[in-house]
């Protein structure tokens, strides 16, 4: 009885820990129409990602793309855990890539802030994939 007690016990506070974590990080993400407003893409869609440099097709600058990701119990966020956001809002915005990328991060108490902003450019119609 004792150890089925101490087991619960411990499940309980894992349980709780894993709560607290989850619990206190936040994700905002959102585009910004540039000019012309494009259809949203299937989910499906491959978005390209230029993390530096830029597609050798032709291209036109079609929105501004920007995910904000917080972490308490200092724990920390990156690109990747960025990259599913900036690829939805690229879709949503009707762009077939992604570039611009520019990383900030900053610490205030235990809370990790990482926040990318990126441009979202569609193909111009002689170059779509």
């Amino acid at each position: 009885m004792a150890i089925t007690m101490r087991r619960a016990i411990s499940t309980g506070r894992s349980l709780i820990l894993v709560l607290l974590i989850t619990a206190c990080a936040t994700t905002q993400s959102r585009y910004v129409p540039l000019n012309q407003s494009y259809p949203p893409l299937p989910e499906t869609h491959d978005i390209e990602v230029y993390r530096t440099g830029s597609p050798e097709k032709p291209y036109v600058k079609v929105s501004r793309l920007d995910v904000h990701l917080e972490k308490t119990h200092f724990l920390g966020s990156d690109f990747e855990d960025a990259l599913p956001d900036l690829k939805r809002q690229a879709r949503l915005s009707g762009a077939h890539a992604i570039i611009d990328v520019e990383e900030r991060s900053s610490m205030v108490g235990e809370t990790r802030i990482y926040h990318v902003t990126a441009t979202g450019v569609r193909y111009t119609s002689s170059s779509q994939p």
